[in-house]
């Protein structure tokens, strides 16, 4: 059973050994997955093209809906003053009849008809008296009927506005909330760790690196063309300072005002001494500026005691060192920045600090994609002997 177990095991460590292997890259590798990033990142743009269509869409409508809303208004108010008017039309008709009631009921029945009938001039004037008089109450009635029932279909068609509104209103609200949702997957798409535009840039630095100062061939194994040094241990990237925010889920509220909840991939140091020194010796493998998330960085490669490692250093104030620099741990490879001098362009940071984070593998080496480093970024302190959050420190070797 025991035997059986070994097996296994050096089966399963086989199959990790050869898939680590597989990991190594060409340049031509390189140059594909650049070109499939920046393929990725026209369909990005066509999706952001067509997320600013639809909130343009979205607009229209509310804006349609909004002046439909403002006539059924007006058209409720029109008929609330025509059924005023109708009321009082038909109060005026109804006191007239109730007189000539009252004439009826006073004179002497049909001796007032004849006194009203023949005190026509002419014949003409006999012949319309004669009509009017039969006539005159059954109109009377039958006018105020008529303004009654126009007054109730106004009322109906009142009602009938009301519910309407009361629908476009829902639908303006439904509509408002389609249009935030829409502007937060477009500020989504426009305000990410790393834009895929500077991704793109940090890749071609790299791959300009890898053919123009190291001199790789296009078919060679980029592990061949640099040696990045090995050391036993890393230490702590500054002389002091604590622990201001630790690895993982975390909300906090960014310099412009935004809350926002997310992974952190690293820890943020703050306080105590400015000066940023490697944590290990090695190679600078890319600088970045100026980033939207993190502002000026640099990827430094390591080799630790046999495994591959990568450390990023983010919201620098200045950089000392370029890329393709063998760095030690006494090299002050930057000065911590991230103050409110930098808010302009660093959106993520809130006040002077070093975002630090390690990674295995060696980032735009074994590995091109951003997302790729930020899935094998590991917490700092299971590889650098840091003291607890918030407790500060004041040098780089003390074990805690």
């Amino acid at each position: 059973m025991k035997i059986k177990k070994i097996l296994i095991f050096c089966l399963v460590f086989f199959m990790i050994f050869t898939i680590s292997n597989v990991e190594a890259k060409t340049l031509r590798d390189l140059k594909n997955e650049l070109t499939t990033l920046k393929n990725q990142k026209q369909h990005a743009e066509n999706e952001k093209k067509l997320t600013q269509e639809e909130i343009s869409s979205v607009s229209k409508d509310i804006e349609a809906t909004s002046n439909k809303i403002t006539e059924s208004e007006e058209t409720i108010k029109e008929l609330s003053d025509e059924i005023v008017e109708l009321n009082e039309q038909a109060k005026q008709r109804e006191l007239e009849i109730k007189e000539i009631m009252h004439f009826l009921q006073i004179s002497s029945g049909e001796s007032a008809y004849l006194e009203y009938i023949f005190g026509a001039k002419d014949i003409t004037d006999f012949i319309y008296r004669s009509a009017i008089s039969g006539q005159l109450v059954t109109y009377n009635e039958e006018l105020i009927d008529e303004y009654n029932e126009t007054i109730k279909k106004n009322k109906q068609k009142q009602e009938d506005l009301k519910d309407e509104m009361e629908d476009l209103s829902k639908k303006q609200e439904e509509l408002e909330v389609s249009l935030e949702t829409l502007g937060s997957e477009l500020a989504a798409m426009s305000d990410v760790s790393m834009s895929i535009d500077e991704e793109i840039a940090a890749q071609e630095k790299a791959i300009y690196y890898y053919e123009t100062t190291l001199g790789c061939k296009l078919d060679e194994n980029i592990n061949n063309c640099g040696n990045v040094p090995f050391s036993g241990n890393f230490v702590r990237p500054v002389t002091s300072g604590r622990i201001s925010s630790v690895f993982g889920y975390r909300c906090y509220t960014r310099n412009n005002g935004t809350y926002y909840c997310g992974y952190h991939n690293g820890i943020d140091i703050a306080g105590g001494d400015s000066k940023i020194y490697a944590a290990a010796p090695g190679t600078v493998a890319s600088i970045q500026w100026q980033q939207s998330c993190g502002g000026n960085k640099i990827f430094i490669h390591h080799n630790v005691g046999g495994n591959y490692y990568t450390t990023g250093y983010y919201h620098l104030k200045s950089i000392n060192v370029k890329v393709g620099d063998y760095v030690d741990q006494n090299t002050v490879i930057a000065i911590m920045g991230g103050g409110a001098d930098t808010w302009w362009y660093d959106k993520c940071t809130t006040g002077t600090h070093l975002h630090f984070s390690v990674a295995t593998g060696l980032y735009l080496k074994d590995y091109l994609w951003w997302s790729q480093f930020e899935a094998r970024n590991i917490n700092p302190t299971s590889v650098v002997n840091f003291p607890a959050p918030y407790t500060w420190f004041s040098n780089r070797v003390y074990r805690y």
